[in-house]
């Protein structure tokens, strides 16, 4: 009765106009999970309707409502499909630059993100509207910026800023009026970071003294007044007017905090953290420093500005004789230095020669004096890596066979019809009358229970026996009866096999679902986290879910 009830429902709100179901959708908030019941609505009723400018707009809502980054993703592919067969460029060419977005800003993989905003680029080139053009534009000029290319950032920078401002006119909508103002304030503080990275500080200096004239409504642009707060926060600390600085920096990292933009926070904590190193503050310093470390950590957000911050902490952990922090902050100082190396690869040959030197120059000559010593160390580290490498490599080796003997039973096990039977059972209950049962009654549960498989509606979450029972329309006592002298199985497990071997069909008959994610895949088959989903994944199959789709890629790729 509940499925068929929630079943009338979606059919209603399928009836309803887009309008409607935008009204349900808009009482979320960013990320909100929940709006997706809506937002699939709203997908269905323009599939339905072959409605495609609906369908990108449905698709687009699922990309700010859901949580998953992978989703966002998916969702952001279904809108450049959509935005194709629509066979609109412009649709098409912000598809590219919404996915090139969430490249940017949710994956931090500026080098993807640069490719698809070269596309959004490449189909905007024809396209009459000149705010798309240069949006793209301003996105373009921010990868270019964040991977070192600030002489080429400039430029586009410069562009988008121009258009922007003369766009900043009374008579336009207020919402377009604000778009072209965000647009205009943000492209002169990117303009500002790139005069700055170029040592053009006289440049630098001025635009971010135009932009703080210019912001007069900092209700409507806090993010930009933030921005631009932070930058003369700099300019002074570089000036050496550090209470100065202090005041601006403060002022901008709390607007950060309160609007969550933990990519620009990061920055503002570590200036703020080197305003106290150098006034000798160091209690102050390693708090801020140490935030830092903590976002770091959280968001994987790391760039060259950022990792003297490390250098910091360094030289404290030495200082305290503290060598298990010391320890600690050279790991994380590494780590960063991987993540730059990837995602700044222009830059990191000159991080290091300008960072660097001093700290190379007191390390020489320490281990000049341990030369000998050093050697042996290395020659002696050298062996011990190569036999634990070989190790490593056997243990992988032996792994891998193990994983390729299990999953050549599974795909045996699935593809063969004899063997393919879920569980050991009859084709007709058979055992003998017991604690007042009738073969009529059980006969009767087991064929509603086969009912109950072959509708999958084993699929639903939060399950429970008592639900399952009265799905059926059964009791509790009947069912686990036949479950337990029957089926020979507890209800969990019951349930758990079914789920797993649903979805393990799905991955040996549909390459599609090779490439979801493992949040994904314990949707489709009802199971609420991806941790329990692994660990059933593990119990009926014998491997982990990862293993068994990686070993299914490469059947088919030997196929």
């Amino acid at each position: 009765m509940l499925l068929i009830q929630g079943q009338k429902r979606i059919e209603k709100y399928q009836e309803d106009s887009f309008k409607k179901i935008s009204g349900l959708i808009e009482t979320y908030s960013e990320n909100d999970d929940r709006a997706m019941v809506f937002v699939r609505m709203y997908i269905e009723k323009a599939k339905k309707e072959c409605d495609y400018k609906e369908l990108i707009q449905g698709y687009e809502e699922a990309i700010y409502y859901s949580k998953s980054i992978d989703q966002k993703l998916i969702y952001a592919d279904s809108t450049i499909i959509a935005a194709k067969k629509y066979n609109n460029q412009d649709q098409i060419s912000r598809a590219y630059l919404g996915k090139g977005i969430i490249y940017y800003y949710n994956k931090r993989q500026y080098k993807s993100a640069l490719d698809e905003y070269l596309l959004a680029f490449q189909f905007s080139k024809d396209s009459k509207d000149n705010y798309l053009k240069n949006k793209i534009v301003y996105h373009l000029g921010m990868v270019k910026s964040y991977l070192g290319y600030y002489e080429e950032a400039v430029e586009l920078f410069e562009v988008s800023a121009r258009y922007f401002e003369k766009n900043m006119v009374k008579n336009l909508h207020p919402n377009l009026k604000l778009n072209n103002e965000s647009g205009y304030f943000n492209s002169i503080y990117r303009l500002s970071s790139c005069y700055k990275n170029l040592q053009l500080f006289h440049k630098e200096d001025s635009l971010i003294n135009i932009g703080l004239e210019r912001l007069h409504d900092t209700k409507q642009h806090p993010l930009e007044y933030s921005l631009f707060q932070k930058g003369k926060g700099i300019q002074l600390l570089r000036e050496n007017k550090l209470d100065e600085a202090l005041k601006h920096l403060d002022l901008s990292q709390k607007i950060l905090n309160h609007n969550q933009d933990y990519a620009s926070l990061i920055t503002v904590y570590f200036y703020i953290g080197k305003l106290y190193w150098l006034k000798e503050e160091r209690g102050e310093s390693l708090l801020y420093l140490n935030k830092v470390d903590s976002l770091v950590n959280q968001f994987r957000v790391v760039t060259p500005e950022i990792r003297r911050g490390y250098e910091y902490l360094i030289h404290d952990a030495k200082q305290s004789r503290d060598s298990k922090k010391q320890l600690y902050y050279t790991n994380q100082l590494l780590k960063a230095d991987s993540i730059i190396n990837t995602d700044f690869a222009m830059l990191s040959s000159k991080i290091h020669r300008e960072y660097d030197t001093d700290a190379l120059l007191k390390e020489k000559n320490s281990l000049e004096r341990k030369q000998n010593i050093g050697l042996i160390v290395f020659c002696l580290s050298i062996i011990a890596a190569s036999i634990i490498l070989y190790f490593l490599i056997v243990r992988f080796r032996k792994r891998e066979q193990e994983l390729n003997a299990t999953y050549q039973e599974l795909s045996e096990k699935f593809n063969n019809p004899r063997t393919k039977t879920l569980f050991n059972r009859s084709s007709q209950v058979s055992l003998p009358e017991k604690n007042g049962y009738s073969l009529e009654v059980i006969e009767e549960v087991r064929l509603k229970l086969k009912v109950f498989e072959d509708n999958k509606q084993f699929l639903q979450k939060n399950l429970t026996i008592q639900i399952v029972a009265k799905m059926i329309g059964t009791n509790r006592t009947h069912l686990s009866y036949l479950l337990n002298e029957h089926y020979h199985l507890t209800f969990t497990m019951y349930l758990k096999t079914l789920r797993i071997t649903y979805i393990t069909n799905l991955l040996l008959e549909d390459t599609k679902y090779l490439n979801y994610s493992i949040d994904g895949l314990a949707q489709i088959c009802g199971i609420v986290n991806r941790q329990l989903f692994s660990k059933h994944f593990m119990e009926i199959n014998s491997m982990r879910p990862i293993d068994f789709i990686r070993k299914r890629k490469e059947e088919l790729e030997n196929f």
